[in-house]
């Protein structure tokens, strides 16, 4: 791209998997719960080792609302069953809840108001909150496999805010694995059965701790990539995400030593609260300097579980229709790999920055499709069966898989810092807004018109493609910085339209648990409920949703009409034929 081949070669030939090896064996000794002690000793060794390494480091300390699952029992009709609570349940008290089990599909909770629901698959956070408003006196999850998940329950992104509170919990919630699934189902086929459950969890205030390093350009030291991964874990979570903390580590000491290469700055952020308060981390430094996000980052990379054993297989995952061209050519670059599947951001992995219109790029390593390793239902460690439990070891990481995953990490911030124009690309991003608004329009049918959307989405296609074509032009040092500044201003004003519903200062719930393999789209999720306009046809609800989906219809042509018009102020395009 921008940077020469024998310049990007060089700093890729500093990665060192021995010294990512080192990493690996001292996180692989540590549990690392946010607020507590694993935390600062993991804090202390990520500032000590960038002190060694000549890396000026910031600690950022700050209050998090976080949620620390201690134990829990089950007993159903005598026998007890092994299993773990979740992060943000309730706790019971010694005695527990007694009540009587019942097994429930999760969209029918209210079948077991006053009892204890049990239901198939991981601990869904949405669920929970259903069971909750149910009524349900307790949730027992059986998992797929015979390993017990840790998981978080809340949907809340972040530390709530205080409208946010009637979403917490209000249950008890455990899991028990697939053998206990099947005995407690034989169980209740034989008629009602009592259970008693008892779940111990710390929810409170906790201090957090975020070390960040800030690589300022050598030519344009105000604007950033912006580089991270959390580094509190389940236990030891060595791929899950270990392997990130080498990474980023690795990473931050290269890319010190080259940052006279730098045209742009980096920053590189360790996250905690990932695991224990859903994002807290990364929800609050997108909060406390939001402005500067806003005005200076160019994009957000997020590095969660590379490294791992057998993980070939690449796919960028969370990369907004802008990065996907870039994403897909670094990918191809570092490991050959043409054509990698592309996946929209969702809610997970630390996406806290697409409310802000910063976008996102990831390039994820997963097991194959057919490896023994891989279940469909894990959210990380490349999709292999320990992640989240206490079986995410060392031996679960591959340290020359590593190395590469961190060349990768270091190829993009090198590009992304150096190309004179930002390789964003909103042809791609008008066209995919004109493709999901049409399968919407498509799935309402007569009940709701999308058509005025669409127009608009049309138009601004138009213009993307002449401000495209106007890049050959673009020459000066004088005009790359406005046309790069345009680029970024048009991220502000559509990403949000597209990927969040409670606009850019405000985080939407996480309603569902991250697995990779989910289908679920969160593109323009604020009119996707227009599919469902017909069903409640002359019911007094359809009213309402109507009303609901005028105003988000509003919301995203208003986007597209304020990103054509900065386009067609830029003067970028005046000398093109329309």
């Amino acid at each position: 791209m921008s940077i020469a081949a024998s310049i990007l070669n060089d700093v890729l030939e500093g990665v060192s998997p021995a010294r990512l090896q080192r990493h690996l064996e001292w996180f692989a000794t540590v549990r690392r719960d946010t607020g507590g002690v694993g935390e600062d000793a993991a804090c202390s060794y990520i500032r000590d080792q960038l002190w060694t390494a000549g890396v000026p480091v910031l600690v950022h300390q700050f209050e998090s609302f976080l949620s620390y699952p201690i134990s829990a029992s089950l007993d159903a009709d005598g026998v007890s069953h092994s299993c773990v609570t979740h992060s943000f349940g309730t706790s019971t008290g010694a005695g527990g809840v007694c009540a009587g089990l019942v097994h429930v599909d999760g969209a029918h909770l209210h079948q077991a108001a006053g009892q204890i629901a049990l239901v198939d698959g991981l601990a869904m956070p949405v669920t929970i909150l259903r069971a909750s408003r149910a009524g349900c006196a307790g949730l027992v999850f059986a998992n797929d496999d015979r390993m017990l998940h840790n998981m978080i329950g809340t949907t809340i992104w972040g530390t709530p805010g205080l409208d946010q509170l009637d979403r917490l919990p209000s249950i008890p919630v455990v899991s028990v694995n697939r053998d206990s699934g099947v005995a407690l189902k034989a169980l209740l086929a034989r008629g009602a059965a009592p259970a008693t459950l008892t779940a111990k969890v710390n929810t409170g205030w906790f201090r957090s701790l975020l070390p960040e390093v800030r690589i300022p350009g050598a030519t344009d030291p105000d604007t950033f990539i912006l580089l991270g991964g959390h580094y509190c874990a389940w236990d030891v979570g060595v791929t899950d995400n270990a392997t990130g903390d080498a990474c980023l580590l690795e990473a931050a000491r290269v890319l010190w030593q080259h940052r006279a290469r730098l045209g742009r700055g980096v920053r590189i952020g360790w996250w905690p609260g990932h695991s224990h308060g859903r994002y807290s981390g990364s929800t609050w430094y997108a909060d406390t300097f939001f402005t500067d996000l806003s005005q200076h980052c160019v994009a957000y990379q997020n590095v969660d579980s590379p490294g791992v054993r057998n993980a070939t297989w690449y796919v960028g995952r969370h990369t907004c229709s802008e990065l996907e061209g870039f994403c897909a050519s670094v990918i191809e670059d570092v490991t050959g790999q043409a054509n990698a599947p592309m996946h929209r951001p969702a809610r997970a992995a630390d996406q806290s920055f697409l409310a802000n219109g910063v976008p996102s790029f990831s390039a994820y390593p997963f097991l194959p499709e057919a490896h023994a390793d891989r279940r469909p239902w894990t959210g990380g460690s490349a999709n292999a069966w320990w992640w989240h439990t206490v079986d995410d070891t060392l031996d679960k990481a591959d340290v020359e898989i590593l190395a590469k995953d961190t060349r990768l990490a270091v190829t993009a911030m090198m590009q992304l810092a150096n190309v004179p124009l930002l390789p964003l690309d909103y042809v791609s991003t008008g066209r995919e807004f004109e493709s999901v608004l049409q399968q919407l329009h498509e799935k309402a049918s007569d009940a709701f018109d999308l058509q005025p959307a669409i127009a608009q989405a049309r138009r601004f296609i138009g213009l993307a493609v002449r401000l495209n074509a106007a890049r050959t032009g673009v020459t000066t040092d004088t005009a790359r910085s406005r046309f790069n500044a345009l680029l970024l201003r048009l991220g502000r004003v559509l990403n949000p339209a597209m990927y969040s519903v409670s606009g850019r200062f405000h985080h939407d719930p996480a309603e569902w648990t991250p697995m990779m393999g989910t289908k679920t789209d969160y593109r323009l999720s604020g009119l996707a409920r227009v599919a469902g306009l017909q069903a409640l046809e002359r019911r007094p609800e359809q009213a309402f949703l109507r009303a609901q989906l005028v105003r988000e219809r509003n919301r995203v042509v208003t986007a597209l009409l304020d990103a054509s018009a900065l386009i067609e102020g830029s003067g970028f395009v005046d000398s093109l034929n329309p």
